[in-house]
């Protein structure tokens, strides 16, 4: 029993550390290519909403393909770009974002993010969002790759994070396209006992990480547009690192790049307690459904 335990250790470890290398090699791929115009041209790719991105996109995700291959990786492979390709009979899967906050990426706005997750196959069924066991979050920009494994803890660069409690931020991380989306977020402000400053910074999975180590008190999406690759990694590092996080999809299959529904992220106890109150006023769904 001991040897078990010990050898799952040393394996979530092992895709831990895959993960961090990969993305921390991806992130200085596309840091060394920053500003490029020729890599900022549409073309049509697999998994967008109107079935195109950016060159970069594309150049990005095949580069963590390569990298996985030059790894030793020869599982399945899911992409924003290329969607589901097997490169061999490892019985893993990786997701991945090539580069979450393109449209910051080409506006020269200094905040994206690679992100990688790892989910071991199951027997009989699709492998899905719940089944993620470890994962990297790189930022193209100097900052250490954060990461997690499944009961492992979270990661930043080579220390363990957790959230800090006693710090207080006035920081909600928020993102909104409809008035009726927008009402949570009201209602968020309006249960709140003093000033809040509420930003968009336009890379989900590093927002999400950054409520998730408790740098934001809070990040809201009810959009239901954020889908498995944006989300895979950085919802796991930050329940790892402490948090309470909620998905509106939890058994999202990671065969497909599809929707995961709301998401929201609370670093502290009254921070949950009033998301799911404003959900709740709102028409929302209950955050006792969909907490992970």
């Amino acid at each position: 029993m001991v040897e078990t335990l010990l050898a799952e250790r040393r394996e979530l470890e092992d895709l831990r550390r895959l993960a961090v290398r990969v993305a921390g090699e991806a992130a200085a791929y596309l840091r060394d290519r920053f500003g490029l115009e020729e890599l900022l041209s549409v073309v049509a790719v697999h998994g967008h909403d109107g079935d195109e991105g950016m060159r970069i996109d594309v150049e990005s995700e095949q580069n963590i393909i390569e990298l996985l291959e030059a790894e030793g990786f020869r599982g399945l492979f899911l992409g924003e770009e290329h969607g589901l390709i097997k490169l061999g009979d490892d019985p893993y899967i990786v997701v991945a974002d090539p580069l979450d906050g393109s449209k910051n990426y080409a506006g020269l706005v200094p905040w994206s993010a690679v992100s990688i997750a790892v989910a071991p196959l199951p027997a009989g069924r699709e492998p899905s969002l719940r089944d993620v066991v470890a994962g990297a979050v790189a930022p193209v920009f100097p900052w250490p790759v954060l990461s997690f494994a499944r009961g492992r803890g979270a990661y930043e660069g080579g220390a363990r994070v957790v959230v800090e409690n006693g710090r207080k931020t006035r920081l909600v991380l928020a993102y909104v396209e409809k008035p009726e989306q927008a009402a949570v977020v009201h209602e968020y402000l309006r249960l709140t006992s003093d000033k809040r400053s509420v930003r968009a910074l336009g890379s989900a999975s590093l927002e999400i990480v950054w409520a998730g180590l408790g740098r934001a008190e809070a990040f809201i999406d009810v959009r239901g547009r954020l889908r498995v690759v944006d989300v895979a990694a950085a919802i796991w590092l930050a329940r790892e690192a402490g948090a309470h996080v909620a998905v509106e999809k939890h058994d999202a299959v990671l065969t497909q790049v599809v929707r995961v529904g709301s998401v929201v992220v609370a670093a502290n106890e009254e921070a949950w307690k009033r998301i799911g109150e404003a959900l709740r006023r709102t028409g929302h769904q209950s955050l006792d459904a969909i907490t992970l």
